[in-house]
């Protein structure tokens, strides 16, 4: 039998997946604790999940759903401005699970800058700013 050894994995790599590995675990965490709060305190979220439910199992759109229950759509970051209601902190840890790349790119371009390969550093911020630009709604898929 031969002892061939497995190939090393490169830093930047292991960086990376450590990264994607912990944000997603705390965005899942956060996201657990939101539905916890909405559930427990129905007044404080921007749609009371008690009227949400039945509009839902009613079959409503969602537009409907929102212009009946949440006085009308208030936008993709809306939990910037109700970040202590339950819905804004699942909305938070939605939004932190979804930009896991952006955090792992930074940190895997810092360690390709560290071992000198810049067509890797470009790439990743080059993609960092594709997700950041995708997150503020500048760049679409539409």
């Amino acid at each position: 039998m031969s002892t061939e050894k497995a190939p090393e994995m490169p830093k930047a790599a292991l960086i990376y997946g450590n990264i994607v590995y912990w944000v997603t675990i705390v965005s899942c965490i956060i996201c657990m604790v939101g539905p916890v709060i909405a559930v427990a305190f129905p007044e404080k979220n921007v749609m009371n999940p008690y009227k949400l439910f039945d509009a839902i199992f009613q079959g409503k759109s969602a537009e409907t759903i929102w212009q009946e229950v949440g006085g009308g759509f208030p936008g993709g970051h809306f939990y910037f401005k109700y970040l202590t209601y339950g819905d804004g902190i699942t909305q938070l840890g939605l939004a932190f699970g979804c930009s896991v790349a952006l955090w792992a790119l930074l940190a895997s371009a810092v360690e390709y800058s560290k071992d000198r390969v810049y067509l890797y550093v470009g790439l990743s911020i080059w993609v960092c700013m594709l997700v950041a630009l995708s997150m503020l709604g500048i760049v679409s898929s539409h």
